[in-house]
């Protein structure tokens, strides 16, 4: 007897299901959220309204998409991206003539990937869901995050947010200690006030975020990008920063307490107080005195 995923997988929120589908942006979803909480629109309404997806595309996957999923016999993947309004005839038209003028046979959904008619993240979402079903992937934590924090939660331990895009979103005030956000796209997002306590953020994007005031005790950014990310008050007592870049970041009053910046990328100048101690771990060739870093 064939085993299905759990109804939850079946009722994931629209706006999970578009972003999972890379059809709609995190901060696309999160400021449609904060509408739905002012209005009594549905977000595929709020969405389609802003001009970020089509109508159809909006009914497809709020009224088509789970029993699609429930099917047994599968149709072509055309059927599937033409019936959610991703490509209509023309595009389909141009397609299959470019497909037959290829000399090697080159997969449709391929072509329209190449062509830039789809991305790429568009076309792993159909083919896992609809001839993968026995493993589906897993739910999307960043979504739930969004709207959760939308109705005023903001305790979120041990999360796994692992590779999420979360770019340009606002998160001040959360709680992700002990969480993993490794690799996770965080380009520009607000987390002013926030506790990322003992976190992994490892090889994680926080170009031009505001991170002031943000617990980062003990977590772990080896290879993180903080390139001009805004750290004021930044606490990084402990923390692993091996090979972070964090050229022209403003570290005023930062606290650098036994942390490890070894190979890690520094600002040039100093105009600001930043504080250290004889546990900070930094290249042999640094003096954080000559720099005007400030002991503790």
């Amino acid at each position: 007897m064939k085993d299905y995923p759990s109804v939850s997988y079946f009722n994931k929120p629209l706006g999970q299901i578009l972003v999972e589908a890379g059809l709609i942006s995190m901060s696309q979803i999160e400021l449609a959220l904060k509408e739905q909480k002012q209005t009594n629109l549905k977000i595929g309404e709020i969405l389609t309204l802003h001009g970020w997806i089509k109508q159809e595309t909006a009914d497809f996957f709020a009224e088509e998409w789970k029993a699609l999923l429930l099917e047994q016999q599968k149709k072509p993947l055309i059927y599937y991206f033409q019936k959610a309004a991703l490509l209509d005839q023309k595009q389909i038209n141009e397609l299959i003539r470019l497909q037959n003028l290829k000399q090697k046979k080159v997969r449709f959904h391929n072509l329209a990937v190449e062509q830039k008619y789809l991305k790429q993240v568009t076309v792993d979402f159909f083919v896992t869901n609809l001839f993968c079903i026995d493993n589906p992937n897993p739910l999307t934590k960043p979504y739930e995050i969004l709207r959760d924090y939308a109705m005023e939660k903001k305790d979120f331990p041990k999360s796994n947010l692992y590779k999420a895009l979360l770019v340009g979103v606002n998160l001040a005030g959360i709680n992700l200690n002990g969480s993993n956000l490794k690799k996770a796209n965080l380009k520009g997002a607000n987390l002013t006030k926030s506790s990322l306590i003992r976190a992994n953020l490892s090889l994680t994007d926080l170009s031009k975020s505001i991170l002031t005031e943000v617990n980062l005790r003990k977590s772990i950014l080896n290879q993180a990008n903080l390139r001009e990310a805004h750290l004021e008050k930044t606490n990084f007592q402990g923390a692993s920063l091996k090979q972070a870049d964090l050229t022209k970041a403003y570290l005023c009053q930062a606290d650098f307490s036994a942390a490890d910046l070894r190979e890690a990328k520094l600002p040039s100048e100093y105009s600001y107080e930043v504080y250290y101690d004889e546990n900070t771990q930094l290249d042999s060739d640094i003096n954080p005195q000559q720099m005007g870093w400030t002991k503790k």
